[in-house]
């Protein structure tokens, strides 16, 4: 089953929320280059889905690189 761009696109508002607020300092630092990057996916996709696809990858990446350190 083929997710909805809607719900894609909301789980990465809830993901990016999440690691912005997050008290990891690894988190905080990662979405640095997040932005960073989400800028060069903003310049290169203009397909909504790849972008939030693109997106999504990327917090997920964070995700498991600081999932290990969560309080």
């Amino acid at each position: 089953m083929k997710p909805a761009l809607d719900d894609i696109e909301d789980t990465v508002v809830r993901m990016e929320q999440r690691f912005r607020g997050s008290k990891i300092p690894e988190a905080r630092s990662l979405m640095q280059a997040y932005d960073d990057l989400n800028r060069r996916f903003e310049a290169d996709l203009s397909d909504r889905r790849d972008l939030a696809l693109s997106r999504g990858g990327a917090l997920m990446l964070i995700k498991a690189l600081v999932e290990d350190k969560s309080p």
